[in-house]
């Protein structure tokens, strides 16, 4: 059997051409996680058996980044929300590569659209607990596109003022 060098040179160019190729893909996919934005939060109880809450939120990527949140809580038809500000989706955080916000809010403060507190409304309704679900939408700041996460479900207990991630 003869071994033609020609055809050896071919299947070696061809090898080659498609691990550049492979590499270069893999190249461009780590040179662009640097450059899509990614955002995390996390609540807390500002102080044990309180329905005060913490809000941390932060920036894990090398980009400048816009976020919004929105807060609610819906028990039937009753629907409680923040009207304005970060947590009522009416106000945006800018976060510079790899910092953190944070605030708080108070529970209880969220209103329907009777304007009712949902304080007012569990002990008139005497709702031992409830739950309630945060998500925040985040972009690089001058993108068109948005990133969203999922909408994360929390409970309160209201006898017990305990608060969870309601998985």
């Amino acid at each position: 059997m003869e071994f033609n060098l020609g055809i050896a040179n071919f299947i070696l160019s061809l090898v080659s051409f498609i691990v550049l190729v492979i590499y270069a893909y893999f190249t461009y996919l780590l040179a662009k996680d640097t450059t899509e934005p990614n955002v995390s939060f996390v609540f807390s109880q500002s102080i044990p058996f309180s329905s005060h809450l913490n809000f941390d939120i932060v920036n894990k990527s090398k980009v400048e980044v816009e976020s919004w949140g929105k807060l609610w809580a819906k028990n039937k038809n009753n629907l409680f929300q923040f009207k304005d500000g970060f947590y009522g989706n009416k106000h945006s955080w800018i976060l510079q590569p790899f910092t953190q916000g944070f605030g708080h809010f108070e529970l209880k403060d969220l209103k329907n659209k009777e304007n009712i507190s949902l304080d007012n409304f569990v002990q008139s309704k005497k709702i031992s607990s409830m739950s309630f679900f945060f998500q925040i939408k985040y972009r690089k700041i001058g993108s068109l596109f948005w990133k969203k996460s999922t909408p994360q479900k929390f409970a309160y207990d209201f006898d017990k003022n305990l608060f969870w991630l309601n998985v």
